[in-house]
């Protein structure tokens, strides 16, 4: 009933428990644990105290999840959930950055093309202003009073 570190045989059944648990935390489905793939979660997983895979069966139990474990390198189903929402939201922003960088030069080229449009504005106000000057013609002012004819009515 002893192996060869002179540690006593874990019965069958625990063994399948054990299993069972693994195996539910690797598919990242737990039902009675965190899910993170640790001993802790792996008893609890089971239903069986930390004590017995840490200090009654270390090396037939714990050693051999804790290899498991690591050699899967295996992530839980909610940490697989946040690694894809993460993915998501970084190309979102990805997304964003270049719409933003696009929205930029065309507000740059919009401001160029206003400050020409305005210089256009003012030469041509002042040519304007040049040829009325030329013919003597004098404008004028412009009025918000009543004309006569509607005073009177």
């Amino acid at each position: 009933m002893t192996g060869p570190t002179a540690e006593p045989v874990p019965p069958a059944e625990l063994c399948d428990q054990l299993c069972a648990a693994a195996d539910r935390l690797l598919a990242g489905t737990p039902l009675r644990s965190d899910g993170k793939l640790t001993i802790l979660s792996l008893a609890r997983e089971a239903g069986i105290k930390r004590w017995i895979l840490t200090h009654k069966y270390p090396h037939h139990l714990k050693d051999k999840y804790q290899a498991e474990f690591k050699a899967a390198g295996h992530k839980s189903r909610p940490l697989q959930i946040a690694e894809h929402d993460l993915e998501q939201l970084q190309a979102r922003l990805r997304t964003a950055r270049k719409e933003r960088q696009h929205f930029e030069q065309l507000s740059r080229t919009y401001a160029i093309m206003i400050a020409q449009l305005a210089d256009d504005l003012a030469d041509v106000t002042a040519e304007r202003d040049a040829l009325r000057a030329d013919r003597g013609v004098t404008r004028l002012p412009s009025t918000t009073a009543a004309s006569p004819v509607t005073r009177f009515r």
